[in-house]
Formats: structure tokens, sequence, C-alpha cells
């Protein structure tokens, strides 16, 4: 019997694409055991939605050389059944499951991403108060006189980190922070100049897309 490692695939899928091999192997059994593995591991509390500032969907397949007659059908986001091909591939599918990639954080203290356990535990571990709030596709986290500003593609991914936040406090029955949406012109404002003074430039702030 001829050895082929490339016999069976794990395969990230990103809205329909081929986007990066995990594993793979000439074993049938190998490679589902590596699937489920990699299925059941703990999801993270601050999944990519947003590449570019489009919607992003991920799916973790198994595809094979292997013949086979039968064929792989899944649900689309409307609910319609459709059959899941290659197109021309020598490969055919024979899993798939909808998967998640953990979106990092940028730090503008530390200037590198972090991810979201990081950044709790780096800025918001401590009981004393602090105020989280959002400002354009920034969360800013205020102890006293001092600010830890954090990048997000976008808009949406900032309000929902907050909210990320917020609920990791409330599971854990914390009330040392307070959570502050970015929709009051006047607050908005007072916020640029509090930036401003704290060495943040006013385009800077403005911004509502990091690419």
């Amino acid at each position: 019997m001829t050895y082929n490692r490339n016999k069976y695939k794990i395969v990230l899928f990103k809205n329909g694409e081929r986007n990066k091999v995990f594993f793979s192997s000439n074993s049938k059994k190998s490679i589902f055991r590596k699937y489920t593995k990699l299925i059941e591991e703990k999801k993270p509390k601050f999944v990519t939605e947003y590449i570019s500032r489009k919607k992003v969907m991920f799916e973790l397949a198994i595809i094979t050389t292997e013949l086979s007659e039968n064929t792989l059908h899944v649900k689309d986001s409307v609910g319609r059944t459709r059959e899941v091909t290659l197109g021309d591939s020598d490969y055919t599918f024979i899993k798939m499951l909808p998967y998640w990639k953990e979106e990092k954080i940028y730090d503008h203290t530390l200037s590198k991403k972090v991810s979201f356990e990081g950044l709790m535990s780096l800025y918001l571990e401590d009981k004393s108060f602090k105020q989280v709030f959002t400002l354009n596709n920034k969360v800013i986290i205020q102890k006293d006189d001092l600010f830890n500003v954090f990048s997000l593609k976008t808009v949406s991914d900032a309000l929902r980190l907050l909210t990320v936040i917020e609920l990791e406090y409330l599971n854990k029955g914390r009330y040392d922070c307070l959570f502050v949406v970015d929709t009051n012109t006047i607050q908005r404002k007072q916020l640029y100049n509090l930036l401003e003074s704290a060495g943040y430039s006013r385009g800077f702030l403005r911004k509502q897309f990091t690419y």
C-alpha cells in the first residue's frame, strides 16, 4: 500500500475559501482524532468576526483524495441546503463544521496585539474602580488619570469587546467598573479632550476602522 501523507487533510475555510491547512495524514483514524480535538477546544470569548471590514465565517473541514460516492451537504446562512465541493480539485469533503479564530486586540500601551485574556489580566484584574468606554473603533480603560487605549478593526468590534468584558464582570459578580458606550456627542468631545491631553491625537481618535 502506497503511503500518502496528504490523503486526508484538516483545512480551515474562510467564507468558503481555503485559508489554512491544520494537519495532514495518511490515517483516517488519526485525522478524525485530531479533528475532534480541534472542534472540542474551548471557544475564545472574543472571536474574529471581521477582516478588512468584511464579515467572515470560518469552517473546519476534513478533505480527502479517497474516492467516495457520498457527498457532503451543509445549510447556508438562510437555511438552504447546498452540496460542498472543491471544484476541479482531487479532494472531496468528508466533514465540515463551523469554527472560529481568536480576535487579537491592539494595545497602544504595549504597541502590540494582545488576547482577550491578556487584556483582562493586565488591566482589569485588580479591584480598584475603573471605567471602560468605547470611542469609535477603540476601547479605553481609565483608572484615575491613567488611560489605556485599544484599537479594534471596526466600531462593531469595539462595542462587542465592551459587551464581552461587561459579561465577564457580571459572571464573576464584580462591580468595580463602569461601562460607557460612545453615543453622546458632548461626552465624545470630553473624551477627545481628555485623551488629547494624555498624548493621543484627535485624528487617531476619530478613526473608525483599522485594516
